[in-house]
């Protein structure tokens, strides 16, 4: 267990934020649950035995109602358990996830950019919902067994020290051996299985993303046969923990068969001194193998913590180092124009395969600059280096004479705009998914912004105007219609340097050339004013007006 992990578990399990008095209910109901079933097969022992000696109806009728309440009370606390458990759990993910959010958003580096986004899913998805099952598997079964243990000792104590003696070598043995082996397989797993998992993931959504790419391309098969490697990689880790688990799975078992034999003898011994009743004996008898219901749950819960861990270092990761608290400073105020620059900028997502080297751009207020290349070039890993997304791999980018790396967050947003091609469409009305942006819009400005993209004629057939529900992440709408509402989004957040990523994709020929010449044209300003800096990515080189600059990417790979 090391120290880091440890940490990373303490503090997610902070964030989750459970109150005391909810997860001291919660263990509770479970104490009630297994002490209702420990104390049912104490009776039911009891009264088995005590009726062999055919004592008067009256004396056994304490024992026959004490049987059926106890067994319906266990039922009972199981149910009451699990409500309170799982309560406990959802709440704290709740937190947890909100505590994440909040962490991930004060971040100022690149490093979410550079996760992939399955990697990204699987961490706010899996990795969250480990540290809820950490409270269901782990934790409240953890505090349970403990004070259960002490409460068959307390039982066997009176009836015989030397079964006593020989219970807790075997809950000893139950509660150490079995969950090292546990948390050993899941260890194992953790290492392998989830950093597989991570990549099959990533690697499932890339393919399920760009397969008609992938298939124009020729590299469909390639990728399919890499995602078949990955799950191969991901089996091989799961069957390497087979072992230790199978060591798991077998020590409580064994563990219960020695307790049996030590209250064997003793039950022996007893009934040849005379010094025990048959109820007593009966009960040294039989009450081993319900002593043990406890001590199942170790394992699962080693094996949880271990997962658990790994999770909570990996959150830990996302989440990035606390915040310094700094004095809440005023939001920057929006200019008109600004000049950006490159100075021997070397971009990429990796260190080992740069997109873009050794770059020098000058790019003054109010000029225009278009950005080709083939596929792959690295058109996007360059604008999201431009927009402060992205920090360079060397060399460095300036607004208005000063580092972006330098600069807060905030004034790199007031003065760069970005318009991804992956943008997020909201579910919400189309008045919304523009708002986002800036919530002081007005409907008038909305429908200017729509209309100089192309949209007036679609909002316009639309059932409620500007106030038509849109599906989750533009599902409901046509790719080029989702790729001009981005756009207009673009338009109405304004900013001195707007960086457009393909935003003509999608369109037909006539109207995305259209496109193309109203944001490339300094004159033109149905869409950006004459004063921004405006630089577009396209692959329509036909298209770019004349006179327009042109950067190629194939010149700084």
């Amino acid at each position: 267990m090391s120290a880091p992990s440890s940490t990373a578990l303490r503090q997610a399990v902070r964030a989750l934020e459970i109150p005391r008095t909810r997860l001291l209910a919660a263990v509770l109901a479970s104490l009630a649950t297994l002490g209702s079933a420990f104390a049912l097969a104490a009776v039911a022992a009891y009264l088995v035995t005590r009726a062999w000696t055919m004592p008067p109806v009256l004396d056994l009728t304490i024992a026959v109602v004490a049987v059926r309440a106890l067994g319906v009370s266990r039922g009972a606390f199981r149910w009451l358990e699990r409500m309170l458990t799982h309560d406990v759990a959802l709440r704290g993910v709740v937190s947890l996830r909100t505590n994440l959010f909040t962490a991930v958003a004060a971040r100022t580096d690149d490093a979410l950019t550079r996760l992939r986004r399955g990697d990204l899913l699987a961490r706010l998805g899996d990795d969250a919902q480990e540290l809820g099952d950490h409270v269901i598997t782990a934790l409240v079964p953890t505090l349970v067994s403990v004070v259960m243990a002490v409460a068959v000792l307390a039982t066997f104590a009176p009836l015989s020290l030397s079964a006593a003696a020989v219970m807790l070598t075997s809950l000893a043995l139950a509660s150490v051996l079995a969950p090292l082996a546990a948390h050993r397989a899941s260890r194992i797993s953790e290492q392998a299985v989830l950093t597989t998992r991570a990549g099959l993931s990533a690697q499932a959504l890339e393919i399920l993303d760009d397969a008609t790419s992938l298939r124009v391309q020729g590299r469909l098969e390639g990728s399919l046969a890499e995602l078949g490697q990955r799950q191969a990689a991901h089996d091989d880790a799961i069957d390497r923990a087979a072992v230790p688990a199978a060591v798991a799975s077998a020590a409580v078992p064994l563990t219960m068969i020695l307790a049996v034999t030590g209250s064997l003898l003793a039950a022996g011994s007893l009934w040849a001194d005379g010094g025990a009743s048959a109820g007593q004996i009966g009960v040294l008898l039989l009450l081993p193998l319900s002593s043990f219901e406890a001590a199942t749950a170790l394992p699962a819960a080693a094996s949880q913590h271990a997962r658990s861990q790994a999770a909570a270092a990996r959150l830990a990761e996302l989440a990035g180092p606390p915040a310094a608290a700094v004095p809440s400073a005023p939001a920057p105020a929006r200019r008109a124009e600004a000049e950006l620059r490159a100075v021997g900028l070397t971009a990429g997502w990796s260190p080992q395969t740069p997109r873009v080297r050794a770059l020098d751009l000058e790019l003054p207020a109010g000029s225009r600059l278009a950005v080709v290349g083939a596929s792959g070039s690295g058109k996007s890993t360059l604008l999201a280096t431009l927009a402060g997304l992205l920090d360079p791999l060397a060399g460095h980018v300036e607004l208005d004479g000063q580092d972006l790396a330098a600069l807060d967050p905030a004034a790199v947003r007031a003065g760069v705009t970005m318009f991804a091609e992956d943008g997020h469409v909201f579910a919400t009305t189309v008045r919304e998914n523009l708002r986002v942006v800036r919530g002081d819009l007005g409907d008038q400005e909305i429908r200017a912004a729509l209309a100089a993209v192309g949209l007036v004629d679609w909002v316009a057939a639309l059932p409620r105007g500007l106030d038509t529900m849109l599906g989750p992440d533009g599902t409901t709408i046509s790719g080029g219609e989702r790729r001009r509402l981005l756009l207009a989004r673009a338009v109405v957040r304004g900013g001195p340097v707007l960086l457009l990523d393909e935003p003509t994709e999608h369109l037909d020929t006539e109207r995305g050339d259209a496109l193309l010449h109203a944001l490339l044209t300094p004159q033109d300003t149905t869409l950006v004013p004459t004063s921004s800096t405006v630089v577009v990515v396209t692959h329509r080189i036909e298209a770019i007006p004349a006179g327009t600059s042109i950067l190629r990417l194939e010149d700084h790979r």
